[in-house]
């Protein structure tokens, strides 16, 4: 898995079990493979590349991955894999106008590993007149179910709740997607701790009108991408300082993760992703949410979405649904990915 906020590749490997009470799991390793300068380079700037350029890179990073797992696999003095489930890099996701795309699908995945490879999870979804995402809901229904809400605080903030023996799942809002790219103007990698946010002043003006933007008032299935934080959030900030830039983000986000939380009516909540880390955030959420937090144990934290491509490509091998269409709008539940065995 690879997500929006460019912090690394991350690696998991897990065995599922499935018994007649339902699945459970066991993470065995896992790691985070940070982006050199380089890489970061590349995948920042790839959606601007030509059609060529494009295939170029989509089959290099494909290797790319494909050499980090063996990596991780020979360091680990592991040996019986079954299989391996894979996201990619998304560069565009525009849905309503039927597309999506993330990068690292090509053939080259698979290789010369002696196991089989299910990719690309997201296509299918679209062309069925999904979002194409959250697809990480399945995993929260079947792995998680002991929470009311799973809170995933990554490039974007999204969330998945049972209701009424159906899963409604949705993205919130932008969260590390904009603020590491203000703490990169700083030298920095992230707000450790959000503590310029907190020592920094907020732009309640700014805050008011990132409140009004219309994707914050329509119903789900909806989700978000790089494109729409480009075309209505950067340039209602690009005038600010990049501490103040980042405290008023800070602000907006937790409001609207809390807002969503507090209409749900949420007891317990499961947070994971990069932002579980980020104290200040965490706390201003709480705050509007009115409703505690758990953050779980720190594989689960960093490595919970990996964990359910995983499993997400152990679902497609077995032909079974992996995408819930009344979360992504798609026509009906189906079994999506690209399977090279």
């Amino acid at each position: 898995m690879s997500g929006t906020s460019l912090d690394g590749l991350d690696i998991c490997v897990a065995t599922f079990s499935r018994t007649k009470k339902g699945w459970s799991f066991e993470i065995h390793s896992a790691e985070t493979i940070g982006y050199s300068a380089e890489w970061n380079r590349k995948l920042s700037s790839a959606h601007r590349l030509s059609p060529k350029e494009l295939k170029k890179l989509d089959t290099e990073y494909s290797t790319f991955i494909r050499e980090n797992v063996k990596a991780h696999l020979l360091a680990n003095h592991t040996t019986q894999i079954d299989l391996m489930g894979s996201h990619g890099h998304t560069l565009f996701h525009e849905p309503e106008k039927g597309i999506t795309f993330q990068l690292g699908n090509k053939e080259e995945l698979k290789g010369d590993l002696p196991f089989p490879v299910a990719c690309d999870f997201r296509v299918a979804d679209v062309k069925l007149g999904g979002q194409g995402a959250p697809l990480v809901p399945i995993g929260d229904e079947l792995l998680f179910h002991e929470y009311d809400v799973c809170l995933n605080l990554g490039g974007f903030a999204n969330l998945s709740v049972g209701v009424c023996k159906d899963r409604l799942a949705w993205d919130i809002a932008p969260v590390n997607i904009t603020l590491n790219s203000f703490t990169q103007k700083l030298g920095l990698p992230f707000d450790d701790g959000g503590q310029i946010a907190a020592q920094s002043e907020v732009d309640k003006q700014v805050v008011e009108q990132l409140n009004r933007l219309a994707y914050y008032h329509e119903s789900p299935p909806k989700s978000l991408g790089r494109e729409w934080v480009e075309d209505h959030v950067l340039p209602l900030v690009e005038h600010l300082t990049p501490e103040s830039a980042i405290a008023t983000l800070t602000c907006h986000s937790a409001f609207q993760i809390g807002r969503a939380l507090h209409d749900l009516n949420a007891e317990k909540i499961l947070c994971t992703g990069g932002g579980s880390y980020n104290r200040f955030l965490i706390e201003k959420i709480e705050k509007t949410a009115k409703a505690k937090i758990t953050i779980p144990q720190e594989n689960i934290i960093n490595y919970k979405e990996a964990l359910i491509f995983g499993f997400l490509g152990l679902l497609r091998y077995l032909g079974e649904d992996n995408v819930l269409s009344n979360v992504t709008g798609a026509k009906h539940d189906h079994c999506s990915g690209v399977l090279y065995d």
